[in-house]
């Protein structure tokens, strides 16, 4: 059943797996150094394994039209959300320069990768669904890298080659090989180890997210204008637009499922990292994050179990 009680007891371990890396940095046990080798491993091999082993020979997937609808339904909800919170953000006084386009990448886009995979896969353990959610994330991709970076630096500084990144790569390669029927030539033992391979990527990367949530904590005196409204935007005011796709638009029940549980998502912590890289005011960025991922706790399994039986999916 998809009530409250059973969703939380899915969405828990992801929460608990990202309070053991915030454990294990705080203690000492996984030193900051480790981070970039361990998140590279991650974006390099583990997760492109995991998009083999569930995009290749995916029922869902196999049809252009349908990658195209996902994919611009990523970037356009993706671009929709930094609007409406960078309108939003002048309501608490915020400026250019001053934290208001920082606060806008970090409340429009949401954590819509290796905190949204493990429930994805708990809640709908198909392999269609799985498969519909990494051709979701092509459009986000393009939209942090041109909507989100282009409103810090500018869109003709924005550096849009790199939403060409691996995990993205690996998806238009194992589109790639289903457009083409090429599929059916990849060896079971390929996909085993795929398999393997990719199982290791979200403990990994959940594991680097709650470290890094435990170097930001305590940084930055927490300003509550932010606070408050980051929650009420990102999960609150622009997770309609997400049910409002599932609900009103001819979708497959694969793409429904996709759309409910990223509207339920927090804020990404990779804005975080776009925020210092790109000129953005970082610890804007990281209020919105702490606050949005604290309050997701209790939203999350309500909001999915909500959208669930709403709309019958």
């Amino acid at each position: 059943m998809f009530d409250f009680a059973s969703i939380f007891t899915v969405v828990l371990p992801v929460y608990l797996a990202m309070a053991a890396g915030f454990t294990v940095r705080k203690t000492g046990l996984l030193p900051a150094e480790v981070d970039a080798g361990m998140m590279r491993l991650c974006i390099v091999l583990l997760t492109p394994c995991l998009i083999l082993e569930r995009v290749v020979g995916n029922a869902s997937v196999m049809l252009p039209l349908p990658v195209i609808i996902a994919a611009g339904l990523g970037f356009g909800l993706a671009a929709l959300g930094i609007a409406i919170s960078y309108f939003a953000a002048s309501l608490i006084g915020l400026r250019k320069h001053e934290g208001r386009r920082s606060f806008a990448v970090s409340c429009g886009l949401q954590n819509y990768g290796f905190v949204a995979i493990p429930i994805v896969t708990a809640l709908f353990p198909d392999k269609g669904t799985l498969g519909v959610l990494f051709t979701f994330t092509l459009g986000v991709e393009l939209a942090c890298w041109t909507a989100g970076v282009g409103l810090l630096t500018g869109l003709g500084k924005a550096p849009w080659k790199l939403a060409l990144n691996p995990p993205v790569l690996t998806i238009l390669f194992s589109l790639l090989l289903n457009f083409t029927g090429m599929h059916v030539y990849v060896p079971q033992f390929v996909h085993n180890t795929m398999a393997m391979l990719g199982a290791c990527a979200v403990p990994v990367a959940l594991l680097i997210i709650g470290a890094t949530i435990a170097d930001i904590w305590g940084q930055e005196r927490m300003r509550w204008s932010i606070a408050v409204l980051a929650p009420v935007l990102r999960l609150g005011l622009i997770p309609v637009a997400f049910f409002a796709g599932a609900w009103y638009l001819p979708l497959s029940t694969e793409l429904k499922r996709i759309l409910i549980v990223q509207g339920a998502m927090p804020s990404a912590v990779f804005s975080i990292m776009v925020g210092k890289h790109y000129g953005g005011h970082a610890p804007t960025a990281v209020q919105c994050v702490l606050s949005t991922t604290v309050v997701s706790m209790i939203t999350t399994p309500l909001v999915i179990a909500w959208a669930i039986k709403a709309i019958g999916v």
